[in-house]
């Protein structure tokens, strides 16, 4: 699924906050800040420009330093080139998906599967592992130009389509689609595609919900443990520390807002499964493995050997899914563990500058 895919999610009160955040971060920059750039290949309500990034930048400009102007849509770089051209520096910041890095990890989507089962443990689990456990990763994003602080995650993939698709022979002849520039919804009804590959909380957009019959559970173990607040290697190479250390410590509210807007997104889209009467089903994993050809169990994850690496990302999912327990979490409470947990344990002086070596 595009990033951008899912419009609407947020309904009127997302367009809202989103021409609000945009009015105020194109009203002008003051004497001395710095302007950032950021490209979001995301339509303005969803969750990550909305709420992800309307924390970030509130934390972000609150001393002064930058003023950002975003673009939506992918309007400044388009949706094709959103990644290298914030490599290249054609943008300051963006929002990055990252499927296959480091080298050696080719399949990142199952990478974010070991870490477990909830959303939120495994996007912090994600975000620490890479920022503080894993230099080959930050190698690799420095290899393309990219500084990653932090991820977030919406929650397992499934097939969402007009019919149910548990077969093999069926999943074998459908066409999943998870990146069309218009309308989902207006593509299943055309005929465009069969279904679209992407979370639950598609749902909660009412065009798709009334079109959309069934849910497969396709056990691709897929977490969107995307990089939302993705720098530019070259931006991220003229700030100062101290301006390095107010994007870390913007950053761990920006990925709470974004993960928990993406819950009340998964919880709207369940209350309209319901009301629809769409149909939930599971995928036998052999008839994933036959129709895809592809047995997430099986991936050879990274030369020390799959257990290990699995077996960090599961001590660190558990961790978080301690940390997360009891009450309902909110963006402070979130925001606050992953601060305590990996931000603050960052060097700004050093961190994404190390010339990484590859083994």
């Amino acid at each position: 699924m595009t990033p951008g895919a899912g419009p609407g999610l947020l309904g009127k009160r997302g367009a809202v906050l989103a021409g609000c955040l945009l009015l105020a971060a194109l009203s002008g920059p003051a004497a001395g800040q710095r302007i950032v750039s950021v490209n979001l290949p995301l339509p303005a309500d969803h969750p990550v420009a909305v709420s992800g990034w309307g924390r970030f930048v509130e934390a972000a400009e609150r001393e002064g330093r930058f003023a950002f102007r975003l673009f939506v849509d992918g309007s400044l770089l388009g949706r094709a080139r959103a990644l290298s051209g914030l490599g290249r520096g054609d943008a300051q910041m963006g929002h990055a998906t990252l499927a296959a890095w480091p080298v050696g990890l080719p399949h990142r989507a199952a990478l974010g599967s070991l870490a477990g089962p909830e959303p939120l443990a495994a996007a912090a689990a994600m975000t620490e592992f890479v920022m503080l456990h894993c230099p080959a990763c930050l190698a690799s994003l420095a290899e393309r130009g990219l500084v990653f602080l932090g991820s977030h995650a919406v929650g397992p993939f499934h097939l969402l389509s007009r019919g149910p698709l548990a077969r093999a022979d069926i999943l074998k002849g459908a066409r999943p689609e998870a990146a069309v520039e218009a309308s989902l919804a207006g593509a299943l009804e055309r005929g465009d595609i069969d279904a679209v590959l992407g979370p639950a909380a598609l749902l909660s957009e009412p065009a798709l919900a009334r079109r959309v019959q069934a849910v497969t559970a396709v056990h691709l173990g897929i977490y969107r443990v995307a990089s939302p607040f993705t720098a530019s290697l070259g931006f991220w190479r003229t700030l100062m520390p101290e301006e390095r250390a107010v994007l870390l410590q913007a950053a761990p509210a920006g990925l709470a807002a974004a993960a928990l807007a993406y819950r009340t997104a998964a919880e709207e889209a369940r209350r309209a499964m319901r009301d629809a009467g769409i149909a939930f089903s599971r995928a036998h994993p052999e008839a994933m493995q036959k129709a895809l050809g592809f047995d997430p169990d099986a991936v050879e994850l990274s030369p020390e050997g799959e257990k290990t690496l699995a077996a960090g990302l599961r001590r660190l999912h558990n961790k978080y899914s301690s940390l997360f327990a009891g009450e309902d979490p909110s963006v402070a409470s979130v925001a606050g563990v992953l601060r305590r947990e990996v931000f603050d344990r960052l060097d700004p002086d050093k961190y994404g500058l190390r010339k990484w070596r590859f083994r």
